[in-house]
């Protein structure tokens, strides 16, 4: 229930707030913005999308925890990252392991692991 809590509260409280500012900046004329308030718009947007991914990840984990399953964890702090390739691993963790799993592996492709040199 902890883990639901905190998703929760970083939708409603971090992604909704930054979602206001980045409402009021993003319906403004572009002749009435500065340069200030395009980068508190840009920044505002980027922890809007961040929370609002993080928040529902971190809910349906949770709420999958309350019913016995275990979900993969989806975020490493992407946007640490040094690489477009790096940001994909560290966002879509449990998509790209779904990818591989549903559709590369059965569409033909080899698993390295499983690969034996002979």
């Amino acid at each position: 229930m902890r883990r639901f809590i905190i998703g929760l509260s970083k939708k409603v409280l971090i992604s909704n707030t930054a979602a206001l500012a980045v409402d009021a900046i993003f319906s403004t004329q572009m002749d009435r913005l500065n340069i200030l308030s395009v980068w508190i718009g840009a920044i505002a947007y980027l922890i809007q999308l961040y929370f609002d991914f993080s928040g529902y990840s971190d809910m349906a984990i949770g709420l999958g925890h309350m019913f016995g399953f275990h979900f993969l964890e989806n975020f490493q702090y992407p946007y640490i990252s040094s690489s477009i390739k790096e940001f994909w691993k560290r966002w879509h963790i449990s998509l790209s392991v779904w990818f591989r799993q549903y559709l590369y592996i059965p569409l033909g492709a080899i698993e390295k692991e499983s690969c034996v040199l002979v």
